[in-house]
């Protein structure tokens, strides 16, 4: 455990200088849309953003059949640009396209939108980590655990971290340590989009809340996040996470105009919800939040018997999104 607390290294100082203001050399990035080939592919892949980086041409591309997202240099695909619309009906029948289809199908609730909840091929949950601004540390004891519980059957272990650029920006440390359990192949990591600044007012109602606080710049939330991901050696994700899990329809439909499938959870553990097989787990690893990342080590010591005995797994979010035969 020891090796784990103190592993981040070098790559502290290095996370740092990626996250200064334009650092990484990562600029212009906006939403690009389009279909895009590779020698030899077999179908096209969805182009979502376009992005400079050491002054050379880059695409974020994402698989419509398996949800994997890649930054290509521009010139290493041929390129049919498209607008939106024409993009959802190519890719209609595709496990993106239904999953698109299938969060709008739940996008009009003001608390909880979006995907919640996917029909697993086995028992066991999507476990979803919120990395919210705080003045915090990382609450590291998750991940620790993670790797060293299911890690001996399960590696990497799969789990989702939704990122702030606010988080990021703040923790640079504990940034680099996450990723160097990602680059030593101890976890497999889904980064998702949860807003550059997560603003939040408790005197402000819901309804005038996080996203929905007027004035909000919701494409400098979206896309300088995903900016701060890249400069991070990060490839975002196509997932978004609602701050405070709080939105409306019309912000529900902005960003999946972004290409973003958003993601909710039917299981917020520090709220008493408890995981059933296929939940989507929601904790907070920010420091702010230590009774759903305790609850969630008391679920791995339940199910230590059925984690050795391989019939209790955590899934990958991609993987469940697009092996679900009806997400919800």
């Amino acid at each position: 455990m020891s090796r784990l607390r103190a592993r981040f290294g070098t790559s502290a100082a290095l996370a740092a200088a990626l996250l200064a203001p334009g650092a990484g050399g990562v600029h212009a990035l906006r939403v690009f849309t389009g279909l895009a080939r590779e020698p030899g592919a077999a179908a096209p892949s969805v182009v979502l953003r376009s992005f400079v980086s050491g002054g050379r041409g880059f695409l974020l591309l994402v698989d419509p059949h398996t949800l994997e997202t890649r930054a290509l240099p521009a010139g290493a695909v041929s390129v049919e640009r498209r607008s939106w619309s024409e993009v959802r009906r190519a890719i209609a029948d595709s496990p993106y396209g239904r999953a698109l289809a299938e969060a709008e199908r739940h996008g009009v609730p003001l608390q909880d939108a979006g995907l919640t909840h996917l029909r697993p091929p086995a028992p066991g949950v999507d476990l979803t980590v919120d990395l919210c601004p705080s003045r915090l540390p990382l609450d590291r004891r998750l991940f620790t655990a993670l790797v060293e519980e299911l890690g001996r059957y399960q590696r990497p272990v799969p789990v989702a971290v939704a990122l702030t650029g606010a988080w990021m920006r703040e923790h640079p440390d504990d940034l680099a340590w996450l990723l160097s359990l990602v680059r030593d192949g101890e976890l497999a990591a889904t980064w998702v989009d949860h807003s550059f600044h997560h603003r939040s007012s408790a005197t402000l109602p819901i309804r005038e809340n996080f996203l929905l606080e007027p004035g909000t710049d919701l494409a400098s939330e979206v896309l300088q996040t995903e900016a701060a991901m890249l400069a991070a050696g990060i490839t975002p994700s196509a997932f978004f996470r609602f701050p405070g899990l709080v939105s409306s329809p019309a912000l529900f439909a902005r960003v999946v105009a972004f290409g973003l499938v958003p993601v909710g959870s039917d299981a917020w553990l520090a709220k008493n919800e408890w995981p059933r097989d296929g939940s989507i787990v929601l904790v907070h690893a920010n420091g702010n939040e230590p009774l759903g990342v305790r609850r969630f080590l008391q679920l791995l010591r339940d199910q230590r018997e059925a984690i050795r005995a391989g019939s209790w797994q955590l899934f990958d979010l991609r993987e469940s999104v697009a092996g679900s035969e009806a997400p919800r």
